[in-house]
Parts: structure tokens; sequence; C-alpha cells
């Protein structure tokens, strides 16, 4: 069959990286699943009621993300271990990485930072103190941090474990950006215009591993997506709800990619480290 043939073309680290990455992502959707249930079962045994335990839920939705997508990492990180002849250890990824960021990807961030913020003023219908609160302030920055660095910290590891070539960096990032956008749906129905996110991010952090950079991978995680979910109101659980800053109205997501491509461009053409 076609499809057959498709797949013996495929090479083997290719092949190896997007399974494992489909595994991971399965694991995590069902951890996911299997603790909404327990929490929503202590709940019912509690004698809480259906509104209780949603907005339960809504409040620490990034808190069971992240404990879903840690175990995740976690039980895949020692089965390609277990399945491999050659070591790879996290620690051994970290020790041939310097502490300090590049140049360029602090420069990327200041970037995006002050043009996203001048972008939603402008077209966003300006920006006001929202509804902040303290608690889930730090539950959006940790939890969209977590979000995306596990994913790429995981796709990194299989990279690396598999040696794949640079030539097959392509495939793998069309697929591992499928899977993910398909789980978080999964995870998270209501995600409506935060798609462009999934998208710019993900991307992002996978050019920036295929660069074996994996301390700007940290930074533009800590520094980009968590100020833009909680101080922007760009977090895709409760988009501007509970964020510092408020817009009035979606600034249109062809804006956000223009600003995003320019600065990607700049990272990629300039010369600094």
């Amino acid at each position: 069959m076609n499809w057959l043939k498709c797949y013996d073309n495929i090479s083997y680290g290719i092949r190896s990286v997007v399974l494992y990455y489909i595994l991971y992502n399965i694991i995590f959707a069902l951890t996911h699943l299997i603790l909404l249930s327990i929490f929503s079962f202590f709940h019912f045994l509690l004698d809480h009621d259906m509104n209780t335990i949603e907005n339960w839920l809504n409040r620490n939705t990034w808190e069971i993300l992240s404990v879903s997508k840690l175990a995740a990492s976690l039980c895949i990180y020692k089965f390609v271990r277990l399945n491999r002849y050659v070591d790879t250890r996290i620690k051994d990824l970290i020790n041939n990485e310097s502490f300090f960021p590049s140049d360029k990807i602090i420069g990327f961030s200041l970037y995006l930072l002050v043009f996203v913020y001048a972008f939603i003023v402008q077209f966003g219908g300006g920006v006001s103190t929202g509804q902040f609160k303290e608690e889930l302030f730090y539950s959006s920055f940790i939890g969209s941090f977590l979000f995306y660095f596990i994913d790429i910290l995981v796709l990194y590891f299989f990279i690396t474990s598999f040696e794949l070539k640079k030539k097959d960096y392509t495939k793998v990032l069309y697929s591992s950006l499928f899977v993910f956008i398909l789980t978080t749906k999964i995870t998270l129905p209501y995600l409506n215009k935060f798609y462009v996110f999934l998208i710019i991010h993900f991307i992002s952090l996978f050019y920036l591993a295929k660069l074996k950079r994996g301390m700007d991978c940290f930074y533009y995680s800590l520094f980009v997506i968590a100020p833009l979910s909680s101080l922007y109101g760009l977090d895709i659980v409760w988009d501007n709800a509970y964020s510092l800053f408020s817009y009035q109205s979606e600034p249109p997501s062809y804006g956000l990619l223009l600003i995003w491509g320019l600065g990607l461009g700049y990272f990629h053409l300039s010369r600094l480290d």
C-alpha cells in the first residue's frame, strides 16, 4: 500500500522522534483526564454542586496541566532510556549548554515584548488594568512557561537521543506541531483565537532547539511566553480575565504573525552571538 511505502521512506530517526512524541502526548492527555476525574470524584464526595466543581477546575487548570506534562515527560524519559542503546541523560544536555542566554535571544525577547504591547494598545482597543489576582498570576506565569518548555525539552531529548539529521528537522517540526496542537485542543477545547500562539511559540522554540540553544529555549519560555500570558492577557486558559493588563478587543492575528516573522528574521540574520 502507498502509505506503507511512504512510511518505509521515512528515516528511522524521524519515525522514532515522532512516534515517541505521540506517545508522550498520549500519556499527557490520559494523565490530564485521570486527574480531572479524580478531583471531580472527591468534589462529588463532598456534595459540591457542578458550578463549584467547574470553578475549582477552572481556577486550577494550569496546575493540572503542569502536573500532567511533568508526569508524562518523566514517563517517556524513563521509557526511552530503557529502550535505547545510547544512554542520553538530561544532565548531559544541560552540561553541554552555556548557562547564559545569547545576545540575540535577549534582543529578540525585548523586541517581542515591546512591539506586542504596542500592537495590543493600537489594535486591541487599548490596555487597561485587569482583575489582577496574585495567586492566579503565578499560576499563569509558571504554568504557561512549563506548558511549552517541557514539550520542547522532550523533543530536544528525542532529537539528541536518535541523532536526527538537520535535513530531517522540517518533517519533525510539521509532525510534532500537528500533534502538539491536536493534544492541546483535546485538553483545552475552548482555544478559539489562541491557535496562533501555539504555532508561533512552538516554531520559535523548535527553531532554537534546532540550533542547539537550550538556554535560549529556557529564556524565551520564561521571559516571552510567561509574561505575554500573565501580564498581557494572551493566556490560552483564561484569556485576559486575570492578567495584569486587559485589552478591549481581540488583536488581529496577522499582525502578531508579522511581528514574530520579523523578529525571527532578525534572529536568523543577526551576527550577534
